[in-house]
Order: structure tokens, then sequence, then C-alpha cells
């Protein structure tokens, strides 16, 4: 994604004004606001809905699935037993309603 291409672009900006830094530190004050300056531009930047397409150097980019397409397994629609007590952990067996550990009830999810 672009935003990867983004953080690359960072972390050689503040590399190279660290290293321009030790060379020369009479010009601190402009390199601590160019950085500065171009740390928040680049939050607008990643904020951006162009920064969510792939970027590829080789033909075309891979397919993205899409949130509402998976090929999952369907949910049951009816009440799931667990097989041990939300409350303390302790293993129980289908269809025990209380917890013979804590005491709690055990509800099916």
């Amino acid at each position: 994604m672009l935003r990867w291409a983004l953080t690359i672009t960072y972390v050689v900006v503040l590399v190279v004004a660290l290293v321009v830094q030790l060379f020369y530190p009479s010009i601190s004050a402009i390199l601590f606001w160019g950085v500065l300056g171009w740390f928040v531009v680049s939050l607008f930047l990643y904020r951006l809905p162009a920064m969510n397409r792939p970027v590829t150097l080789w033909g075309k980019p891979k397919a993205v699935p899409t949130p509402g397409a998976s090929a999952a397994a369907p949910l049951p629609s009816g009440p799931v037993d667990l097989g041990f007590c939300l409350h303390c952990g302790t293993h129980v067996a289908p269809g025990i309603s209380v917890c013979p550990s804590c005491g709690h009830t055990i509800l099916p999810l």
C-alpha cells in the first residue's frame, strides 16, 4: 500500500536529517522544523483515501479481499456451549448450568 511507501520515505527523511545534523550542527534548527513539518504533512497524507491502494513493482496488484466476502463457515444460529466457565475458566461438561468450581451460572452464548 502507499502507506508503506510513505513510511519508508519518512524513515529515510529522518535518517538523512540525523546524518546532516551530525555534520552540520549549525543548521539544526532548520532540520528540526523541517522534520517536524514533514511529520505533520505525513499525518495528513496517511489519512487520504488513496493511501489504501496497493503498490506493486511488477504487473498487476494482487486482489485484495473485500470485508463482506468471506468463505468462512456460517455462524451457528442457536446458543453455543463453550465447554468452560467464563468466570474462572474451569472446564465443564456440556449441559451443566452452574460451575462446580466458582458457583456462577453458565449461560450459553
